[in-house]
């Protein structure tokens, strides 16, 4: 789920007064309508009410997805990054040691500085492998006892790191996510290389230099890679990682087989060839094309037209393609090749269960808009087709952990559309998909 910084804030600011009262109301012009819109239709809030009397107002209420997220927000490296921040300036007042008796220089030092310094060090080596100021916070760590000012040092590199907008953006939970995928793409491509300039050489091993040069490559460079590389290999010392670069003959071939299906191994274990690999690939080169399923609801599907057509993107609606001596199933297959999907859920039927009275009855969505959904989610994946509900339209039970977003008159709807065709990654530029 991708929330931005400033609907954080206010649903960190919404479960603070929820640690005193069980519910809340809001209303503008503290709150903006449409970002409490989102978060309620991305299941962080509830709302219990709601008045028009005078702009708007909600009374608002947690729910156990918000508990979750704002529990994971504060584990969240930036946010541990500001507490650490707030707790250095704690420390400097309470452990704070003027200079005297003979010392030069005033200093900071005790058990509350002594344990802010090493889950510094811990945050460093977890979250800051890759950054330019890795090693100044580690070296001002190794030295924090010696040096007098390594309080000083250490805060004005908590400060410079706090105000790195490229550290913010990196260890957001899905910045991460993706740095750790493409980590992990880096890795697979250079086994992949690797594995088959071995299998190249092992084809024809004539030219021994050409081997030497490989397995002084593959050694070093998988060393501390692939647990266990040099067991059972000849000339070598797996205890202090030793590789003879001298290896020759038949040592040296068996050597490179070795290493080559030690190489195999760990690919097939650690980077499996999944089969939404594949479908992810050919999205990307597809067009801007939105697949739109629908009832009998005329307005509610030239609305969405409408919406869509102004965000740049081409609306395809299947009874409007030509059928070319299709079957419907066979249209579908042909035009449902798009990026993204929508589905209106609109009053269009009535339905009750057969033991129930018939003033029972509930408006539901066509069948044929319930069976497309379904084929829709299988065919792109859950996070490419957006469910919009139109009225008091009852929607199916077992299609688990769909969300489906209320398609209101005031417009809410298009700002959580146009959020979901973004987080997937289409072009979406939602001033203008909203306006």
């Amino acid at each position: 789920m991708r929330i931005d910084s400033q609907a954080q804030s206010v649903l960190n600011d919404l479960y603070q007064k929820f640690e005193s009262n069980p519910e809340v109301s809001i209303s503008a012009p503290e709150y903006d309508q449409l970002q409490v819109d989102y978060l309620i239709e991305s299941g962080l809030l509830t709302k219990i009410d709601a008045s028009t009397l005078s702009g708007w107002a909600y009374i608002v209420r947690p729910t156990y997805e918000g508990k979750i997220y704002i529990s994971h927000l504060k584990e969240a490296p930036i946010t541990k990054l500001h507490e650490f921040i707030r707790r250095g300036e704690e420390i400097g007042k309470k452990e704070y040691h003027p200079a005297e008796r003979g010392f030069a220089l005033s200093y900071v030092s005790g058990p509350l500085y002594r344990a802010w310094m090493d889950e510094i060090n811990a945050f460093n080596e977890r979250y800051l492998k890759d950054h330019p100021m890795h090693d100044q916070i580690f070296q001002t760590y190794f030295h924090r006892r010696n040096r007098p000012p390594a309080y000083e040092d250490m805060m004005g590199h908590l400060h410079a790191l706090s105000a790195d907008d490229e550290f913010k953006v990196e260890t957001t939970e899905e910045g991460r996510t993706e740095s750790v995928n493409n980590k992990a793409l880096a890795i697979d491509i250079m086994l992949q290389e690797d594995i088959d300039r071995c299998k190249s050489f092992l084809s024809d091993p004539k030219d021994e230099a050409i081997g030497q040069d490989l397995y002084i490559d593959v050694t070093s460079r998988y060393d501390t890679i692939i647990p266990n590389l040099g067991a059972g290999l000849y000339q070598c010392m797996p205890e202090q990682h030793w590789y003879d670069p001298e290896i020759s003959g038949t040592s040296l071939i068996f050597n490179l087989k070795s290493i080559t299906n030690k190489m195999l191994a760990y690919q097939a274990v650690n980077y499996p060839v999944q089969e939404s690999d594949v479908h992810i690939t050919e999205r990307k080169t597809m067009s801007n094309k939105v697949f739109i399923v629908h009832g009998h609801d005329n307005a509610a599907i030239q609305e969405m037209d409408r919406t869509l057509e102004k965000g740049g993107f081409e609306a395809i609606i299947l009874h409007e393609q030509p059928d070319s001596g299709l079957t419907i199933i066979e249209k579908m297959e042909r035009y449902a090749d798009v990026d993204f999907a929508v589905v209106l859920y609109t009053e269009c039927d009535l339905g009750r269960a057969k033991e129930m009275d018939q003033k029972d009855e509930k408006y539901r969505a066509r069948q044929n808009v319930v069976f497309k959904h379904g084929y829709l989610i299988g065919k792109l994946g859950r996070d490419h087709v957006c469910a919009l509900v139109k009225g008091n339209v009852e929607t199916p039970g077992d299609i688990s952990g769909v969300v489906y977003v209320n398609m209101d008159s005031s417009g809410a709807w298009k700002m959580q559309l146009g959020k979901n065709m973004k987080t997937v990654g289409l072009p979406v530029d939602l001033n203008t998909f909203c306006g």
